[in-house]
């Protein structure tokens, strides 16, 4: 047998690095089997940890892809069956003598009896927990076993809802501390997943464990920041000890002193000061700047202790007071109100051991890129890995953080309310000293089902136990929740649901957040959201088909027709296609065709979401967020995500990128009536040149008014007014356009109005000139064209590619330049790069 190799570093659940060797870490991720419950010892495969069933199935040749065609709706067996897994490793003498081994799972999905030589340690329940057992009087000198016994967690949702006593509204997900979306979703699939999700190693420690560093800032100004250092400490000797704090970088000295260590454990709290403190920001504010904290503790045994973490100095809150408008609800960042632009993630991949550090840093280096400072993390997910909150800390980009509930009740018995402290507890800990962490949310609209969505009648509910239900939803968020958060993080905010109130409630507009569906669920023309403006919207979207390369992912080439069996298993909302289809006809757009729809859609869904960020950057300060559903797709699919599953970029975010720039020109058109905005969200004056002209397809200006405007600070300027009527009486308003320009020192900010629906456009027919060059390992395109050419379109048929600006339009005289990064040769994507516009995709 192999003997192990052993791994040395500082192992701390949290983001700190290894300085110095601390802890002995072996870990336990290779050499893994697995087989159905009850097969045969023939039947065991080779199983990766981290990994699931599903991909280990994949691995071995007994499934097919389960993203690949219909596949999915075969593969539900895997989740009613339970699942073994074992492994064999191998301890000496010089690992035995140690005081202190623990085997830890930090993560197992999810109903998991743990046995180590034959011994059984551990009865997991729950994904979203580290599982950490003193396991050293199991083992023995040689070879030792573990298996692992998952049980179906389809199977036990029947058996916990039958003996219950309550029936608890919502999905199979609700009695299991598991990932909701497993069980899928109206944007994903139902991959009910088992297995060792998460590393598994030996922990071997002695004399003194150091757990739970916490670092606070107490206090703040222009001159000082008074912070302290939270941490405990297990010990087995009693001793003095020395804790020095220092900049990583400069060396400069914040704390040095003695403290002393005891066998019992103990909670140790020193203080620290910063003089004239670096404040981090959000993106789009200022600097996120952070402090590399080096902490290091010295005994006089000769124990040292030594980490880094990467700390950023700032205030955050949740401010909700009483004002003109109703309650506020918005961010205060340093004191400074910020309107939060940003958008809902879902996890990366439906295989969430999939979701790697370089697709964290993808998803957030897209949020920048579109100018975003905020992501929330919704509830049906995971909670994301360090990597995620780290980047986000890097680049400025504040986390709304759910707790992993959502769209239903829960159990409130004593062992699932034991069950979701210890988890809380531990995810609390986790990411607690991460500056972009903004808030908590108890979860994602249970509180909105249950008084809005008929449960009761649905699951015929009696008043009596409707009245235990309620009371036990409370016992959770009104109570548990906000009680670890003020033990462990007191002075981060904590929102109990996430929407305050509903969107067919009238209090949705004047206090709280929102989550508005009046489009697309309630089948309500975009322009509503001109009048459904909330104090902050924390959940809108629309659907979109996702790229031809995608689709092509999962069916073959031959099979690209519009409404394919393929692509119908790959739309998740039970009338996602007839949603579109009744928008496409409001936009006189008939696809006849899958590249039709998929560029229609793309188009209207861009429409949908641009009209309700200028609608609530409009109405600041009374409106003060726009978080938009959904960033991203765990699997290749038509749905709401702006940016699909192979990162390919949809119309929407180029429209959102647009949306979110520090400055914008809004053209709000209600009826006849239209007005122009200029919103600022700078923190100092700009002035510039506002212009505004009514042109024709040839170029040709129609009309125009022009201002020099002195913008101010922070502010949503309403610039003018105008008619329809201000459309000459012999021009039609099928041929013209409306551009809103707004240019200051540095860089111009530009708006397009059309008078009428998109399929109604008489656009000129035009050829659009291309040049392609290779440079800086990035293709740069160049574009030109004798008329107007809307909503330009570059794309790949076979290969995923990530444009620059894409959608854009191009007015006759002008050049237009957009990049794409490589992946292929210049011959290779120029013979396969399509650039067409509108005009093509109507005749």
């Amino acid at each position: 047998m192999k003997k192990l190799p052993y791994l040395f570093f500082l192992f701390l659940i949290s983001c700190f690095r290894s300085e110095t060797p601390l802890e002995t870490i072996i870990l336990l991720n290779d050499g893994w089997e697995f087989k159905k419950l009850e097969a045969d010892d023939a039947d065991w495969r080779p199983a990766n940890v981290p990994g699931t069933v599903h991909t280990d199935l994949l691995l071995n040749g007994e499934i097919e892809d389960p993203f690949y065609a219909c596949n999915e709706k075969e593969l539900q067996w895997i989740g009613t069956n339970d699942w073994i897994y074992r492994k064999s490793f191998y301890i000496d003498d010089e690992i035995l003598i140690n005081q202190h081994i623990t085997l830890v799972f930090d993560g197992l999905d999810t109903y998991a009896h743990v046995k180590l030589n034959g011994e059984i340690i551990l009865e997991a329940n729950n994904m979203f927990r580290q599982w950490e057992i003193d396991c050293k009087k199991y083992l023995v000198k040689g070879e030792n076993n573990i298996e692992i016994m998952f049980l179906s967690a389809e199977n036990r949702f029947l058996s916990d809802s039958a003996s219950y006593g309550y029936p608890i509204p919502g999905g199979r997900w609700v009695f299991a501390r598991k990932a909701a979306y497993h069980f899928g979703w109206d944007w994903g699939p139902k991959f009910v997943t088992a297995g060792i999700w998460k590393p598994v190693y030996l922990k071997i420690w002695k004399n003194h464990k150091i757990n739970d560093l916490h670092i606070i800032t107490n206090s703040l100004n222009d001159k000082k920041a008074e912070l302290s250092v939270q941490f405990k400490v297990i010990s087995d000797l009693d001793e003095k000890a020395t804790l020095t704090i220092s900049n990583e970088k400069t060396g400069e000295k914040y704390y040095y002193d003695y403290f002393h260590l005891n066998t019992i454990t103990k909670d140790h709290q020193m203080l620290f000061s910063i003089k004239n403190p670096k404040l981090w920001w959000c993106n789009g504010l200022g600097e996120a700047y952070l402090y590399p904290l080096r902490f290091e503790i010295k005994t006089e045994s000769g124990f040292v202790y030594s980490a880094q973490l990467d700390y950023g100095i700032r205030t955050v809150e949740v401010v909700r007071g009483k004002d003109e408008f109703g309650e506020s609800f918005y961010i205060r960042l340093n004191g400074k109100p910020v309107f939060i632009k940003g958008a809902n993630i879902i996890p990366l991949h439906s295989f969430a051991f999939k979701i790697k550090p370089d697709d964290y840093e993808n998803i957030v280096n897209l949020a920048v890129e579109s100018n975003m400072n905020m992501l929330r993390v919704w509830g049906g997910g995971i909670y994301n890995d360090d990597s995620f909150y780290q980047l986000c800390d890097e680049k400025g980009i504040l986390v709304w953080q759910d707790f992993m509930f959502a769209c239903a009740m829960y159990p409130f018995d004593e062992l699932f309310k034991e069950n979701v402290w210890q988890e809380a507890v531990q995810q609390i800990c986790r990411l607690r000293n991460h500056p972009s962490l903004a808030l908590w949310c108890g979860n994602n609209e249970s509180d909105e089902g249950w008084h809005n969505w008929g449960w009761q009648k649905q699951y015929n509910i009696s008043k009596e136990d409707s009245i235990a239900i309620w009371a036990g939803y409370n016992q959770i968020f009104h109570q548990l929740l906000p009680k670890a958060v003020q033990e462990y993080d007191g002075q981060r905010y904590y929102l109990p649901s996430s929407p305050v109130h509903g969107w067919g409630r009238k209090e949705s507009l004047f206090e709280g957040d929102a989550h508005y569906w009046g489009v697309w669920w309630g089948k309500q023309p975009f322009d509503i959201y001109y009048e459904k403006v909330p104090r902050f919207m924390s959940e809108y979207g629309f659907q979109a088909a996702p790229a031809l390369s995608t689709i092509r992912s999962f069916q073959p080439g031959s099979a690209d027709t519009l409404y394919s069996q393929e692509l119908k298993c790959h739309q998740k909302h039970p009338t996602g296609f007839e949603t579109i289809n009744e928008y496409l006809e409001i936009e006189a757009l008939y696809p006849k065709t899958l590249e039709q729809f998929i560029f229609f859609s793309q188009l209207i869904q861009a429409k949908g979401i641009r009209m309700a960020i200028d609608a609530h950057r409009s109405a600041k300060p009374r409106c003060m967020g726009t978080l938009y559903w959904q960033l991203n797709d765990c699997w290749p699919v038509t749905s709401w995500a702006g940016t699909d599953f192979y990162n390919n970029r949809k119309a929407m975010q180029y429209a959102v990128k647009e949306g979110f720039k520090n400055i914008i020109v809004s053209v709000i058109m209600k009826q006849d009536s239209g007005s122009v905005y200029l919103v600022s969200d700078r923190i100092e004056t700009t002035t510039g040149k506002f212009e505004l002209t009514l042109k024709d397809f040839s170029g040709n200006q129609l009309w125009n008014y022009e201002k020099m405007i002195t913008l101010s600070a922070d502010i949503s300027f309403h610039v003018l007014s105008f008619s329809k009527t201000t459309i000459p009486g012999d021009i039609n308003p099928k041929e013209c356009y409306l551009s809103a320009l707004f240019t200051d020192s540095s860089q111009s900010y530009q708006s397009y109005y059309f008078f009428t629906n998109y399929g109604e456009l008489n656009l000129p027919d035009t050829d659009i000139e291309t040049t392609i060059v290779s440079n800086e390992n990035r293709f740069e395109i160049e574009l030109k064209t004798d008329h107007f050419a809307a909503f330009v379109h570059l794309w790949l048929p076979d290969d995923h590619a990530v444009f620059s600006d894409n959608f854009l339009h191009l007015e006759p005289g002008k050049t237009a330049k957009t990049y794409c990064q490589y992946k292929l040769t210049l011959d290779e994507f120029k013979k396969q790069l399509k650039v067409m516009h509108l005009k093509d995709y109507l005749n």
